[in-house]
């Protein structure tokens, strides 16, 4: 188990990374570049690409993260996020030559589409996929901080839906244990994922 002070654990990762802790910024990177990653595939980037772009995302967010939350009505780190992964994404397919160096950032975005929806519209309208992504990365992420039995029984009634009383016969706890360790994991889950 991680101790009190771990960076995941705090409302606020993204303070944390900000603030230069190494671990807050791994389990940041870790959360979210799955999702950029998903972001920048896409648009029919190959693979190799997408990680090229992924790590330039990451190191355009490390250099602005102190700048981020400092302006009133500003996007919520996801919209900024993609904001970051759309400019990467745009720099990359001029770099290959795959759209004229001539374009405008509007013309460029224009013709691949990024302008059919309004930044607030597009995170709206693929939220659901987008947080199943970041869910799964942090689920990845705290896995390794719980004993094989809790996750089980978290996994077990939230996943798959079984109830905590089949879940505690199988695993030889009480229904209630099975209901505190599923409430322990999804408070952490929670506590990890606070800023999308």
């Amino acid at each position: 188990m991680r101790s009190q002070q771990s960076p995941s654990t705090s409302p606020t990762l993204l303070r944390n990374a900000r603030a230069g802790n190494d671990q807050a910024w791994n389990e940041l990177v870790r959360i979210y570049g799955p999702l950029v990653i998903r972001w920048t595939r896409q648009y029919q980037i190959a693979a190799v690409d997408a990680d090229d772009i992924t790590q330039n995302v990451f190191i355009t967010v490390s250099k602005n993260l102190v700048h981020f939350g400092q302006s009133p009505g500003e996007h919520t780190f996801r919209g900024w996020l993609w904001s970051v992964t759309r400019t990467r994404i745009l720099d990359h397919l001029r770099a290959k030559k795959r759209l004229p160096e001539s374009m405008s950032q509007e013309q460029l975005a224009e013709q691949l589409g990024f302008e059919e929806l309004s930044q607030d519209e597009r995170l709206t309208e693929n939220h659901d996929e987008d947080l199943q992504v970041v869910v799964r990365a942090a689920m990845e992420l705290i896995q390794q901080d719980f004993s094989d039995k809790t996750w089980n029984a978290f996994y077990r009634t939230v996943a798959l839906g079984d109830s905590p009383s089949e879940v505690g016969r199988d695993l030889k706890m009480t229904a209630a244990a099975v209901c505190m360790c599923r409430a322990r994991v999804l408070k952490r889950l929670r506590e990890t994922i606070d800023e999308v």
